[in-house]
């Protein structure tokens, strides 16, 4: 029976399923990729050299794709010993290294770890006068103007990462109504040497008074939309002539992209999917 049998009782019995040399146990994706999850490596430098030794051979032998170590933190001592066989780092995050190998006798498929992170920006009119919430932010030596936002967390939307970003710096709550436009940057400062996508999204403002964090920023307020003109800022700039455009011809019909939801035809989850509206004349 294989060793993969026995994977739900990995934490049960670590140290029968190590006291010798053995083929480790895995799950292969859906990429033909052998998948090692053991959270209790053996101490013993031998043993992991050796399992890891006779397991790339035997994975080699069945023609699979590339192999996945996570690796925790108390268990670091695996890694050199991973590294002498081949593997390379492919990411990490908190507490747990990933790495890996690709096993098959041409160039590697496997693609780069998270090649960008994602901003988000609140483009926010007031709902009764249209003013344009907007922030005070240091940047290296400059004081700048700019519109509320931060980074997405990990699995979050970026409908719900604006909402939460502009209550956080400004105390404003808003509603999501659509995506006005984005801005890619590589080399982005402070990115570690990831791409950056900045997502503007217009909200609509459910409350006026401002709140706002002063460990975050350094003012707040709404200004006219014409206001947005006289500060040096061409993202600013530019999404106040897009919101003036929007008041004039209509949001919907000239500069959102609303949020629909479309199901994977793989998997039947709904994702996200931005898309300008398409109206039929008949």
């Amino acid at each position: 029976m294989s060793l993969f049998a026995f994977r739900p009782l990995l934490n049960i019995i670590p140290c029968r399923l190590f006291s010798q040399t053995c083929i480790l146990p895995y799950d292969i994706d859906r990429f033909k990729g052998a998948r090692v999850r053991i959270q209790d490596w053996p101490d013993d430098a031998k043993i992991i050299r050796n399992s890891l030794s006779i397991s790339l051979e035997q994975w080699r032998k069945d023609k699979l794709s590339s192999v996945w170590l996570w690796i925790p933190i108390e268990k670091a001592h695996v890694i050199p010993i991973a590294a002498e066989l081949g593997f390379s780092y492919h990411n990490a995050e908190e507490r747990t290294a990933v790495l890996n190998q690709w096993l098959l006798p041409i160039k590697s498929m496997i693609p780069r770890f998270a090649t960008h992170q994602v901003g988000v920006g609140g483009a926010v009119l007031h709902s009764k006068t249209n003013e344009l919430l907007v922030i005070k932010e240091r940047i290296r030596n400059l004081e700048i103007w700019k519109l509320p936002g931060g980074s997405a967390e990990l699995s979050e939307n970026i409908a719900d990462g604006a909402v939460r970003e502009v209550f956080e710096e400004t105390g404003i709550r808003s509603k999501f109504e659509s995506i006005i436009g984005f801005r890619q940057a590589h080399r982005y400062p402070g990115g570690h040497g990831r791409s950056d996508i900045y997502f503007i999204c217009r909200l609509s403002s459910l409350t006026d008074a401002i709140n706002f964090d002063a460990n975050e920023v350094l003012d707040c307020k709404w200004i006219k939309l014409d206001d947005a003109f006289k500060v040096e800022n061409p993202i600013l700039h530019r999404t106040a002539e897009q919101l003036l455009f929007g008041l004039k011809h209509g949001f919907e019909q000239s500069i959102d992209f609303r949020l629909e939801k479309i199901p994977s035809i793989v998997t039947g989850i709904n994702f996200n999917f931005f898309t300008r509206s398409i109206k039929s004349n008949k």
